[in-house]
């Protein structure tokens, strides 16, 4: 009976695993170029995303390149998934089918589109690839390119993600990896079911396909020129398309890290720093605001206060982070970039003007301070550093953000179980603040200036398909 259950557990345990290994299979795409240096590029598909999806890209960079392009379209991979084991067999399979086509040259790239790009970390060092180009590529590792070696790029095919191309803010300008010019464009978004962008959930286009594949083929045709090419004055010309497309990728990052530096060095919030200067009001010139960081287990029992030096006084204010704990059910999970709220314990107006010397009574104003305030801020300080061009989308068809007004608590514990309430719907993302005030504190819960420079940026374009 016994070697019944373990004959059966064995059949089982086989039935249940994958018979598609080895299914992979490859379309090859002959260079439309009789003269020109020979590369070979092998399309890997993002999940859910079959090869065919991939022909007018590659099409788009065998028109815009002068050298023999041959391309190798992957598919079939099991389920529509591609695993480390059948990533490998692709690559090899491609290779042979490339050279059984004609190709004579060892230059081979691959070309990987999506959350795909997490499996080549361990492969393509030792592989016979000589490059790697990752499109819409949302990257789990924060030393992803570290471990690959140079050259690689990132052609940034989605906005849907633009600031999670890299993780690491500083990583473009540290690694050899580099991210070419952000589009907004759906077509290659980044880690995304292909269902959600057929049905319209993901972001709308700004271009239309036919100019989304020349883009897209004009970069990774500039790259594979700088890379490979023989002619001196063909890797000149790439170069400076390559460094004009670099500029304009930092001009559309560097809001979004200048705006993350304001928030946040990870010891001290210089957002809740700048909320009690705010706060102060009229008294701002006089006062010194120091914060602290602190961890949910101890951020209970702070209490912020203030030490008199002369006529000047210094302010010290605790701010809590809280990250959002699970995802979006129509993302891929990765540690997110913004914080879902943050918590600040601040020193109240009237504690401050009853501690400074009395002179200054007269210009005491007695307009309150409300945490529904800070929200605003944040979307003024997120305009204002958002570029041109998206604080104009935002303007023009983005979803607002909605201030309500503040939830009030009695007491300081019935503040500190009490979330900051987002909710979105078809006008808007709506935001309600919980507040505690007393003689001494003013306590808030408010939005994060980075998500609300992700919502300006990114989240306010998608189209809202409504509650469950």
């Amino acid at each position: 009976m016994a070697a019944t259950r373990s004959v059966l557990g064995v059949t089982l345990i086989l039935l249940c695993l994958p018979t598609g290994s080895g299914a992979v299979t490859v379309s090859i795409l002959e260079p439309i170029r009789s003269t020109g240096d020979e590369i070979g590029l092998i399309f890997i598909p993002s999940f859910y995303a079959s090869g065919y999806r991939y022909n007018l890209t590659a099409q788009a960079i065998q028109k815009s390149s002068g050298q023999r392009v041959w391309v190798a379209l992957t598919e079939n991979y099991f389920f529509d998934v591609v695993s480390q084991p059948e990533l490998q067999r692709g690559i090899s399979l491609a290779i042979e089918e490339l050279k059984n086509a004609g190709m004579t040259s060892e230059l081979y790239v691959g070309v990987v589109h999506g959350i795909s790009a997490n499996l080549v970390l361990d492969f393509v060092p030792t592989s016979d690839l000589k490059a790697l180009i990752l499109m819409g590529s949302t990257l789990f590792r924060i030393n992803f390119f570290s471990g690959l070696p140079d050259p690689g790029t990132n052609t940034g095919c989605g906005a849907g993600r633009v600031e999670k191309i890299n993780q690491s803010g500083g990583g473009i300008r540290e690694t050899p990896g580099r991210s070419v010019e952000p589009l907004a464009r759906n077509l290659q978004d980044a880690g995304t079911q292909w269902s959600l962008i057929d049905t319209g959930y993901d972001l709308q286009p700004d271009i239309r396909d036919q100019e989304a594949h020349r883009l897209i083929g004009k970069y990774i045709n500039a790259f594979l020129t700088a890379t490979f090419s023989s002619v001196d004055d063909q890797v000149d010309e790439a170069l400076a398309q390559l460094s004009e497309a670099f500029l304009k990728t930092a001009a559309k990052f560097q809001p979004f890290l200048d705006i993350r530096n304001l928030e946040t060095d990870g010891k001290t919030s210089m957002w809740t720093a700048l909320a009690q200067e705010l706060f102060a009001g009229e008294y701002s010139d006089r006062v010194e605001v120091s914060n602290q960081i602190v961890n949910n287990l101890w951020f209970f029992s702070k209490t912020p206060g203030t030490t008199l030096r002369n006529d000047d006084m210094r302010i010290d204010t605790y701010a809590l982070i809280v990250d959002k704990d699970k995802p979006d059910e129509n993302e891929i999970w990765l540690p997110e970039e913004s914080p879902s709220e943050v918590n600040m314990k601040l020193v109240s107006k009237e504690a401050i003007r009853r501690a400074l010397p009395r002179q200054n009574d007269t210009t005491h104003q007695l307009a309150p301070n409300t945490c529904a305030s800070l929200n605003r801020l944040a979307l003024a300080l997120a305009l204002s550093v958002s570029t041109e061009e998206a604080r104009g989308r935002y303007l023009s068809r983005g979803r607002p953000i909605i201030v309500e007004e503040d939830l009030l608590r009695g007491s300081h514990l019935g503040w500190a179980t009490s979330p900051l309430e987002v909710w979105e719907e078809d006008d808007g993302l709506h935001v309600r603040s919980v507040e505690w005030v007393s003689s001494k504190q003013h306590y808030c819960k408010v939005m994060s200036p980075y998500r609300v420079m992700e919502w300006v940026n990114i989240d306010s374009l998608r189209v809202y398909q409504g509650s469950d």
